[in-house]
């Protein structure tokens, strides 16, 4: 079974690649659609670097000992020696593209409901009457209205409860069930979780695959319990894995897995002593169920990264990166290396943590910055020489082997021009920051030539808001030559652009009466998948989008309360390769993990 988190989203033409299975084996019987159509001629190749621009070794056998950074010139667009490089977020800040953290308590925000006051309670004191009345009358009056007032209250109960059964998912009468959060839960995208009737054994669970639910349509199997060993406030989603037999959720606080038969806690790792939380993690596991996952040993210096084994449950091995402090690096992974990113380049071994290589810049006055992208890293570059015809450039190295995978390198002509996010790997698609014109996406072909630049902001529109393989969450699907944007006007839709013209394809809404979400990854004929909110007290719906132009394929019903949101400051969905529906909670939810199947 394949958890659907490939790097990168699906290129048809590689799908039979991409496609793998929860336990890291290729999908067998699955044929590779038609390729896409060839992206335009590249552009006219840039000028050439000075002497030695392009032909300099770009990697080095290990770390080198590095000195103090040098003292050139500094315009005001330019990093300060010695400080991060080329826009890495200020320690303790998040970085750009991060939706805020969910409140504290786990409610949505904005959805508090004032207390209201002024109503009427038996037992509260009643002014005397005037003398002139009649007291019997007067009586009569009062009991009346508390008579009235017990009638109202008891009305409220049985239509409370009444609605409560109609909510809350049935319980399961066969089948394979997990424990879930017993009473009030507060996340407010799993509030089908703590389906309160009891099951056969006395604790509480959701809606079992084998009985209960609603025929046809995706029903709750279960919702992990929050772990007992959970901090309290909130935290950041960094990663999603998965295993063989378990889901691996990854957050600030620590690395936990859930069996997928019933979603109860397989291991739990917490941060490691002498850390003060985990910072980023890899988008993906490789074959051999190994992620990896940075550390912050203090004053937000990322620098130390570490082997996650999602088999056994442990942390292999961790290792300090070089000698320069690290805010926010970029991971990738690969059967051999671990790909850094970040005011480096680097890779080490995934065995043991020791050094491949690192990249070394072109000219001695120059910062760097690097972003892992799967089976590549992407470096852009500044330098400082008096004599430096290309002030910045962009390359692209193999993750395994340091060596240069880009045909010619790429002048950059913003005054700090860089990547800001990998997009896909598979086709390589990257968001680029502060160009000359203002943000970009820039997508290249199979030998690593750049295509059309294609404008983040266009009319109608603000800057369309992306995601990355660094992200935990979707905004941003690539599938062949076309990228699907998640909006967020007044209506939300998502729309669809052709990666070789840069024009857009068409914008839907699916119909959806309360906002719409992307579903992680594609399926195995690169067809991007959403949820619908259909409105209050209405299922949900999950569905395919036609590349050509949006059309609607509804793949079942989602049968959930009224309380359920889709919101993206809620869970991440992945839908698995077995046709299950799992959703990962982004903050401190009741719930880490819940699953759907449909019956």
């Amino acid at each position: 079974m394949s958890f659907g988190r490939t790097p990168g989203g699906v290129d048809p033409a590689a799908v039979a690649d991409q496609q793998t299975q929860l336990d890291g084996a290729a999908v067998p019987g699955q044929a590779a659609p038609p390729a896409p159509a060839a992206p335009p001629a590249a552009p006219p190749a840039p000028p050439a670097a000075a002497a030695g621009g392009y032909a300099y070794a770009p990697t080095a056998p290990a770390f080198p000992a590095q000195g103090p950074a040098p003292a050139p010139p500094v315009g005001p667009y330019d990093p300060a020696p010695g400080q991060p490089q080329f826009g890495a977020p200020a320690p303790g800040q998040q970085p750009y593209g991060y939706a805020a953290p969910p409140p504290a308590d786990g409610g949505a925000p904005g959805y508090g409901y004032p207390q209201q006051g002024g109503y009427g309670y038996p037992g509260a004191p009643v002014p005397a009457p005037p003398k002139q009345r009649n007291p019997v009358m007067v009586w009569g009056g009062i009991i009346g209205g508390v008579l009235a007032i017990a009638i109202v209250a008891a009305l409220v109960v049985l239509f409370t409860d009444d609605k409560k059964e109609k909510d809350d998912p049935p319980a399961a009468s066969g089948g394979t069930t997990g424990q879930v959060t017993g009473g009030g839960g507060t996340s407010p995208d799993v509030s089908t979780s703590p389906g309160s009737t009891p099951s056969a054994g006395g604790t509480t669970g959701g809606t079992g695959g084998g009985g209960g639910g609603k025929a046809g349509a995706y029903n709750l199997a279960w919702a992990a319990d929050k772990p007992a060993s959970s901090v309290s406030g909130t935290t950041r989603l960094l990663a999603i894995w998965g295993a063989e037999k378990v889901a691996v959720r990854a957050d600030t606080t620590g690395i936990r897995a859930v069996n997928t038969s019933d979603g109860k806690e397989a291991w739990t790792i917490p941060v490691p002593s002498g850390a003060k939380e985990f910072c980023t993690a890899s988008y993906n596991a490789n074959s051999k169920h190994i992620a990896a996952i940075s550390l912050n040993t203090g004053d937000s210096d990322c620098s130390t990264i570490a082997a996650v084994d999602l088999t056994t449950g442990k942390l292999s091995w961790s290792a300090k990166v070089g000698q320069n402090k690290m805010v926010s690096p970029t991971l990738s992974i690969t059967d051999k290396v671990i790909g850094i990113g970040s005011n480096t380049a680097a890779a080490v071994n995934v065995a043991d943590g020791s050094a491949v290589w690192a990249f070394q810049p072109r000219e001695k006055d120059c910062s760097v910055y690097g972003t892992a992208a799967g089976s590549q890293i992407v470096v852009t570059d500044r330098c400082y020489g008096l004599n430096t015809t290309v002030k910045s450039q962009l390359v692209i190295l193999e993750t395994e082997t340091g060596k240069v995978a880009s045909p010619a390198p790429i002048t950059l002509s913003g005054t700090i021009e860089r990547v800001d996010k990998v997009l896909s790997d598979q086709p390589l698609v990257l968001s680029m920051s502060s160009g000359a014109n203002g943000d970009y996406v820039l997508p290249f072909d199979k030998t690593n030539k750049p295509g059309t630049q294609m404008p983040v902001k266009e009319p109608g529109y603000d800057s369309l808001r992306l995601s990355g393989l660094a992200d935990a969450f979707t905004q941003s699907v690539v599938s062949g030559t076309t990228l699907y944007v998640q909006t967020n006007p007044t209506k939300p839709a998502i729309n669809a652009y052709d990666l070789t013209t840069g024009k857009r394809l068409w914008s839907t809404d699916g119909k959806a009466k309360d906002g719409l979400r992307l579903v992680s990854g594609t399926d195995k004929d690169g067809k991007v998948r959403a949820i619908l909110d259909m409105g209050y007290g209405n299922d949900a719906k999950l569905v395919t989008l036609a590349a050509a132009d949006g059309a609607v394929a509804e793949l079942g019903n989602l049968t959930v309360n009224s309380t359920f949101s889709i919101g993206l400051s809620g869970n991440e969905f992945v839908l698995n390769s077995d046709g299950a529906l799992y959703g990962f909670s982004r903050g401190t939810f009741d719930s880490p993990v819940f699953k759907y199947v449909k019956k």
